[in-house]
């Protein structure tokens, strides 16, 4: 994996994902293009509040599945608004779709800090089931990139800095688009941890079981970010584990689906025909373990 490319990479992404320009255009393509959600702090770290955006479904209703969107952006970018648009899709869709701001691997944090907000705001979720409507049983995880790694840590890892995940704490369903899983020995992110835990214990793929939840994974056949090596043998370890593992890889493309394989840290294109397939593929996993309606 080579995400010490990634940086560049999520700055253009930036660009054409919000629109780039300045802070008042992206804003507006933003609104533009989702619904206003509602805003709960659902961590609070010294001086630092963590925000959840919640998506509604249009109609009211109780026990709804839930689904929270984790950004990418190399552990170390990027925010929560990045997701508002497949967020309001969701909902549109019958979920509560919530987007989740975590902390950035900046100022002496690392990926250990994410995981553990990925974590307690799957336990917020859950703690929120009145008030959001939602289903505790049925909370599942969508992670981008970098985000996929917070998500399929929350899912496996045996502990967060040193403290044991509960079940509470752990998405019932894992949607991963291009997602970081083998962590282990990756100079980026050997660096980003930093002598403050073993790399290999955050690293996803070191800790498939059978308890791993329903899994679906979208990945380019040629990404030079996040290697589909890595994606297959996710997938073929689970199925080995006796979990399901869904693995869709599409050919001629890169990192979350770009067209451009051979800069993928730049001039971000992704292919508007696999895109749009791989939202149906995540359409029709939700419905087949019971999360959408048909």
């Amino acid at each position: 994996m080579k995400y010490f490319i990634l940086l560049l990479f999520i700055i253009c992404q930036t660009f054409v994902v919000l629109a780039g320009g300045n802070e008042k255009n992206r804003q507006s393509l933003v609104q533009s293009n989702a619904a206003v959600p509602d805003t709960f702090i659902y961590r609070r770290i010294g001086k630092v509040s963590l925000k959840a955006y919640v998506f509604r479904p249009a109609t009211a209703g109780n026990a709804r599945p839930a689904i929270l969107l984790f950004h990418g952006g190399a552990w170390r970018l990027g925010e929560a608004a990045w997701t508002f648009q497949r967020a309001k899709e969701f909902a549109g869709k019958g979920l509560v779709a919530i987007s989740i701001e975590y902390r950035l691997a900046n100022d002496g944090l690392t990926p250990i800090d994410g995981v553990e907000d990925a974590c307690t705001a799957f336990a917020w979720a859950r703690s929120q089931a009145k008030e959001l409507g939602i289903d505790i049983n049925r909370v599942a995880g969508y992670g981008v990139s970098a985000g996929g790694h917070l998500v399929a840590a929350a899912a496996t890892l045996p502990l967060a800095n040193n403290k044991k995940i509960n079940e509470n704490s752990r998405p019932n369903a894992l949607l991963l688009y291009s997602p970081a899983l083998n962590m282990g020995h990756d100079p980026y992110f050997v660096g980003l941890i930093g002598g403050k835990g073993d790399p290999v214990s955050y690293s996803p793929s070191a800790h498939i079981s059978k308890k791993l939840p329903s899994t679906l994974i979208i990945q380019g056949e040629k990404d030079s970010i996040v290697y589909a090596t890595d994606a297959l043998s996710f997938r073929d370890a689970a199925i080995r584990a006796g979990a399901k593992c869904v693995l869709y890889l599409y050919p001629g493309v890169g990192h979350l689906l770009t067209r451009n394989i051979k800069i993928q840290y730049k001039d971000f294109d992704a292919d508007p025909a696999d895109q749009a397939d791989a939202h149906q593929r995540e359409d029709d996993f939700l419905v087949s373990i019971g999360y959408i309606r048909k």
